[in-house]
């Protein structure tokens, strides 16, 4: 299919549905669809898109979301000594991997910053997802030879459709129950403010979304109408317990229920005047423009939630994280420094041919390809300016991937460490230096680990940079920053 920049798709995979969702620029829904999954091997779901591109509805893709569902993800919560997202990614990192029995070269990460605190500390969720299951929704797209730009969770969806509903903005978290059929997810919601714009970087800020979930749970819920309610109050009770037990966050004042119109029948005044918040049905399509072509019916929303599906072909902002796997953007980014070359070799080429025909020109004509040389060469530069910093990427990345000499340092780190030392970030540079930072219990501990790491034969120069004594729950424990040096082989 032709992609076309002024349109957005979304897809969702959830456990019986491929949805769709399509947007123009002009922010009116286009199309909107679903089609059942029969078969949910990886021909089987290949088959059942097929199915849904193929029935008319959808004529082009242009920019493709790809949407996973919450519970084929992990969700973890952490409070990381920094507060610089340069050392924040890579201390979650660190955490994700201790949180999984598999390799980490199985398993995608990402994080979200939900605050910065007055000592200096960040809290952080983390966003742990095995590859097999964004690679299995990838294969079935690729059979029918398209590939997403971005590859999200349903709940990063979900804020961006809270974004448009005005009324629904409050200084204080919101409860937001998405009711999908036979599938249900709990988000708590809350607008951003701007210490976590700030943490977003220059490049992304404007174009950060004003607002973000700190809390995100999801379930099945098959009952009849009777039981319905009961075990949805139950499962709302479970899911604020958690959240509180975690402290992240106040405690939501709000709630909103919204999604398949069908389910939100069995929300009945009664119901939102037990849970002690205020507490609204909402109509998924609320807000939302529906284009004047559009073939969007009524019964298009009754049996299933596309609100997530709304906000993110309605919306252009960047997304806090993606889940794309790191192999597929090694391959993107080689991609991308191929074609710089391969533009790079044209440009070169056509200097060289003006240069030739310029010996049989005039001395006029020759002045004229000396100033469109010019011309090009200024051009040329920025072009090759990029592609001396994708290979130093690429560079990077492989040495990262074929090395194997990080994970022998680090490993010989922790051997040196004793047991009252808990590192929180391992930081190799390309000039040989190593910076380790971390906590322990005494000062003395501190020395000893320098001491320690000086008499290593790998290791050379360790400077300890700092050190700070601290109480954390009546325990005292003081933060390190060491430097050395790694002694060449």
């Amino acid at each position: 299919m032709k992609n076309k920049a002024k349109i957005t798709t979304c897809l969702s995979f959830t456990e019986k549905l491929i949805k769709l969702a399509q947007a123009n620029a002009g922010g009116e829904i286009l199309s909107l669809a679903s089609v059942s999954i029969v078969d949910k091997t990886e021909e089987g779901m290949s088959r059942s898109l097929e199915a849904l591109l193929s029935a008319g509805k959808v004529k082009t893709l242009g920019r493709l979301v790809l949407m996973v569902p919450r519970y084929q993800a992990t969700l973890h919560y952490v409070r990381l000594p920094s507060t610089r997202p340069d050392e924040l990614s890579q201390m979650a990192r660190l955490q994700a991997a201790k949180q999984i029995p598999y390799d980490p070269k199985e398993i995608i990460f990402a994080h979200q910053l939900i605050r910065e605190n007055p000592d200096g500390y960040s809290d952080v969720v983390l966003i742990i997802m095995h590859q097999d299951v964004v690679k299995k929704h990838l294969k079935a797209l690729k059979k029918n030879k398209i590939e997403p730009e971005e590859i999200i969770l349903d709940v990063q969806g979900m804020c961006r459709w809270f974004e448009f509903q005005p009324e629904l903005k409050s200084e204080s978290p919101a409860m937001v129950v998405d009711l999908d059929g036979e599938y249900a997810r709990i988000d708590i919601i809350s607008f951003r403010g701007p210490a976590l714009l700030e943490a977003a970087g220059e490049s992304a800020r404007n174009r950060m979304p004003s607002a973000g979930f700190i809390y995100s749970r999801a379930f099945s819920i098959v009952l009849s109408p009777a039981e319905y309610k009961i075990r949805l109050g139950e499962e709302i009770n479970r899911s604020l317990s958690a959240y509180e037990k975690e402290k992240i966050g106040l405690r939501p004042r709000n709630a909103v229920f919204t999604g398949a119109d069908e389910a939100l029948k069995y929300i009945d005044e009664d119901f939102l005047g037990s849970l002690g918040l205020k507490a609204v049905r909402y109509a998924q399509g609320k807000n939302i423009r529906m284009g004047a072509s559009s073939e969007v019916k009524p019964k298009d929303l009754q049996g299933s939630s596309f609100a997530g599906l709304f906000g993110v072909v309605l919306s252009d902002q960047a997304y806090s994280f993606s889940l794309i796997p790191e192999d597929i953007i090694q391959g993107r980014n080689n991609a991308v420094y191929k074609y710089e070359i391969s533009k790079t070799i044209v440009l070169s080429i056509l200097i060289i041919l003006t240069i030739i025909s310029g010996m049989f020109l005039n001395v006029r004509e020759r002045k004229k390809v000396i100033s469109n040389l010019s011309r090009e060469l200024d051009s040329l530069s920025g072009d090759v300016s990029r592609v001396e910093n994708k290979l130093k990427k690429i560079s990077y990345v492989k040495n990262q991937f074929q090395g194997g000499s990080c994970l022998d340092i680090l490993a010989e780190v922790f051997r040196l460490s004793a047991e009252d030392i808990n590192l929180s970030l391992f930081s190799y540079s390309f000039d040989n230096s190593l910076v380790l930072k971390g906590q322990a219990k005494s000062l003395s501990g501190v020395f000893n680990l320098v001491n320690i790491l000086e008499k290593s034969p790998v290791l050379k120069d360790v400077q300890l940079r700092h050190s700070f004594e601290r109480k954390i729950q009546e325990e005292k424990a003081v933060d390190f920053d060491i430097l050395c040096r790694l002694e060449k082989q």
